[in-house]
C-alpha cells in the first residue's frame, strides 16, 4: 500500500479514550492507517504507565475521562515534543490556553479526518515546526 493510504506507517499512537467503543473505532482506524495502537488507556494513570513503557509518535486524546481530563498528560506529550490530536465532546471555549492551537475534534467526528490530522502533525516538517513553537503546525479543524 502507498504512504498516502497508510500514513501512520509503523508509528505508535496512544490512544486515551473513556468509552469502548470509540477507543476500539480509534484504535481500528490507527491500524487501518498502518500504525500500531498503544491502549487504549482510558485514565491519566493508565496513559502515563503506557507511555513509560513504549517509545511513541503521537497520540489521541478524548479530554474528558471518567473524574479527570487528560490535560496533564497533553501538558507532558507538549514537553517531550509528540504530536497529539483531542478527540472530545468538550467545547473549544474550555481549552487550556496552552492548548488552544492544538486540533480538536468534537465528537461526533470522522475518524479518517483525526487520523489525517495526526498524520500531518507527524510529517518530518510539522515536527521540526512543533519542536521550535510548541504549538501545531497545521490549522485546527474547528
Amino acid at each position: 500500500m502507498s504512504p498516502q493510504l497508510r500514513p501512520l506507517q509503523g508509528r505508535k499512537i496512544l490512544i486515551v479514550e473513556d468509552e469502548a467503543p470509540i477507543a476500539l473505532s480509534l484504535a481500528s482506524a490507527v491500524a487501518q492507517a498502518g500504525g500500531i495502537a498503544v491502549g487504549p488507556a482510558a485514565t491519566v494513570a493508565t496513559a502515563f504507565a503506557l507511555m513509560a513503557d513504549h517509545t511513541l509518535d503521537g497520540a489521541l486524546l478524548d479530554i474528558r475521562l471518567r473524574g479527570e481530563t487528560s490535560f496533564p498528560l497533553a501538558d507532558v506529550l507538549a514537553v517531550l515534543g509528540i504530536p497529539f490530536v483531542f478527540v472530545s465532546g468538550l467545547s473549544s471555549a474550555l481549552m487550556p490556553y496552552t492548548h488552544r492551537d492544538r486540533p480538536l475534534f468534537d465528537k461526533p467526528y470522522d475518524v479518517h479526518g483525526v487520523i489525517a490530522a495526526l498524520a500531518r502533525l507527524l510529517q518530518p516538517a510539522a515536527r521540526a515546526a512543533l519542536a521550535r513553537t510548541g504549538a501545531t503546525a497545521s490549522e485546527s479543524p474547528r
